[in-house]
């Protein structure tokens, strides 16, 4: 559900101001309306300051992620600094070492330039030329090599030759005017030698920075604290940059949760506060705070990756999406044997992060999608793209297994499920709006969807004559929902009402993805199994194994990469677009962030 919120005015002595804040925080139940455009010297010091640290500790992670994965692991002696030694000095060296990565790409450019000439040096090119020997680098074609070779007193030498071009060089013991040659211009710092020897500086200056940088290593979750503090730092900044002044007294607006106001009332009779509270004004943007059960929380980990929302006034679809999601991941993936990789890859995430409270709801939410991939997988006979073992044949369903029933059956399931979120969302949305109209309408919407889903049947999955009911459903949600749901007053509803019905329908039948996305993955599977056996017997067994089994694995690599897309893109769209729609949910709310202590609202 989706916590009751109401709209705060909190009023303060300005002499108390941060004594004020500093309470408020320490309660940590109001998301603060901060004020845009009104920062301070010292909130803008401070986000510098931040931002500096945060890319400082992503670029000292990767880096030792880097060492980790080449075998060089990170001294854990050594030095340890402060946080702000560490971000100060970490920064100094990260900014040196791309500079130095710069010149030395740059360096390694002009070589890689220079290299079809071979071994040369300008200096010794200029020494000759004040000897009256003059040196002339060129490249063209062969006609103007010929063109070089009729030179008098003047030698040519061809140095390369690549894709039909000519490198030449004539030496001569004239100067040859400008424009004869089809000369090289070499810029200033083409010196092969003087560049090997820029090149050779630049890696050990860019070495003895990488040594210091991995004595810092050891210091990150110092730097980490360091941030924290400076996001506390400049989050209270901000707030205060947010208080109106009214003489002496200062005001703050906000939102706190219904059920935290008499908290926040109590916080004020203990400090002397004024408190204005109400509901929010119909154009207020009021943050978001869902409460659900431990079960539903499970999900909350893919709206946090999708960074979606619902809109305050919008209905808390969590537990729904997380009913649904699970079974379009489970059929979408398809495969037991898959269940079983994902399985182990969470078992061990679980044991790896097992001190990470940030780690747990993903690993509790990966456990479930793979344990429900086992088990449709083995409802429809799919282990690896191969049929279930003999003493799992107890398992199966024999509609989802029989090679003349299991296409028919699975698409039956795909339209059912359509019918039941869909409808659901309907009947969803007509309990929120509460109205006669609305239940009327959404109501005439599921008699709509009934319809679809009969015609739908009719024509995909079991052909045959239109049975009467649809058409009653047809006729019935026709009316109600042209009665009670569309505004004739309204000229754009009006001309949307046709492509609304037609929408429904195709809405329905979109669902067809989570068996033709199964189906394929099922075959990629099974046709990499077939290659690897094809490779098996080309030869000896003992000689073919490891090829067969390279295809083999390679094939299931592929087409695990390709199912967790798949589950992106459609177990998603799904989800966000279809149900979404029905529900009437644009996915526009901010979460509530409270100033302070957000955990403490987290944990609800």
């Amino acid at each position: 559900m989706i916590v009751p919120m109401k709209k705060v005015t909190l009023l303060a002595l300005g002499s108390e101001e941060n004594s004020a804040l500093t309470a408020l925080r320490r309660l940590g139940v109001m998301q603060v309306e901060l004020a845009k455009g009104n920062e301070s010297g010292n909130t803008q010091q401070l986000a510098e300051s931040y931002d500096t640290a945060v890319r400082v500790i992503g670029a000292l992670q990767k880096y030792r992620k880097e060492c980790e994965e080449g075998g060089r692991i990170p001294p854990e002696g050594g030095k340890k600094r402060s946080g702000a030694e560490v971000i100060e000095l970490a920064s100094q060296l990260l900014e040196s070492r791309d500079r130095v990565q710069a010149e030395l790409a740059s360096v390694q450019q002009k070589l890689r330039h220079l290299e079809i000439w071979g071994d040369f040096d300008r200096d010794r090119i200029e020494e000759l030329r004040a000897k009256g020997v003059y040196v002339y680098l060129c490249s063209g074609r062969e006609s103007a090599l010929e063109a070089a070779e009729a030179l008098e007193n003047a030698d040519t030498q061809v140095i390369a030759v690549e894709s039909g071009r000519y490198f030449f060089a004539v030496i001569s013991t004239v100067e040859i005017e400008p424009g004869v040659l089809p000369e090289v211009r070499l810029g200033a710092d083409d010196n092969p030698p003087a560049l090997r020897r820029r090149e050779e500086e630049l890696l050990n200056e860019r070495q003895a920075l990488q040594d210091e940088i991995e004595e810092l290593l050891v210091s990150i979750p110092a730097a980490m604290r360091r941030a924290a503090l400076l996001g506390g730092e400049l989050e209270f900044s901000r707030v205060s940059d947010s208080l109106a002044e009214h003489g002496e007294v200062v005001s703050l607006n906000g939102f706190v949760p219904e059920p935290a106001v008499p908290e926040l009332e109590k916080a004020a009779e203990k400090n002397g506060w004024g408190l204005l509270i109400e509901d929010p004004a119909p154009g207020d943007r009021v943050p978001t705070l869902r409460k659900s059960s431990k079960l539903v929380r499970t999900i909350e980990p893919l709206f946090q990756f999708l960074g979606i929302e619902p809109g305050y006034d919008e209905i808390d679809v969590s537990a729904g999406v997380f009913i649904f999601f699970t079974i379009f991941y489970a059929m979408i993936v398809g495969d037991a044997g898959y269940g079983l990789v994902f399985l182990a890859g969470t078992l061990l995430a679980a044991w790896k992060f097992r001190g990470n409270p940030a780690a747990k709801l993903p690993v509790r939410l990966f456990g479930l999608l793979s344990a429900a991939t086992i088990v449709w997988g083995v409802m429809t006979s799919n282990i690896f793209g191969m049929p279930n073992p003999s003493w799992l044949h107890w398992a199966e369903i024999p509609q989802l297994t029989d090679e003349s029933l299991k296409n028919a059956y699975t698409q039956l399931i795909c339209f059912s499920l359509a019918l039941l979120q869909l409808s659901m969302g309907r009947i969803w949305k007509a309990l929120h709006d509460g109205t006669v109209r609305s239940i009327i309408g959404n109501v005439g919407w599921v008699f709509f969807l009934v319809g679809n889903y009969i015609l739908t049947i009719r024509l995909l999955v079991f052909p045959g004559d239109f049975p009467m009911a649809m058409y009653v459903c047809y006729v019935v949600g026709l009316l109600m929902v042209a009665a009670c749901d569309v505004q004739w007053t309204d000229v754009a509803q009006v001309f949307q009402f046709p492509f609304s019905i037609i929408n429904s329908f195709v809405d329905v039948l979109s669902y067809i993805r989570l068996f033709a996305v199964g189906l394929a993955g099922y075959y990629i599977a099974s046709s990499f199994n077939d290659m690897g056996n094809t490779v098996f017997g080309l030869g000896p067994a003992w000689l073919m194994v490891i090829p067969a089994a390279v295809v083999i694995l390679f094939g299931h690599l592929l087409n695990l990469a390709l199912c967790l897309m798949s589950v992106m893109v459609h177990g998603v769209r799904l989800n966000t677009l279809e149900f979404s729609n029905h529900v009437g949910l644009t996915w526009a709310g901010s979460k509530f962030k409270p100033f302070g202590n957000r955990k403490k609202m987290e944990e609800q």
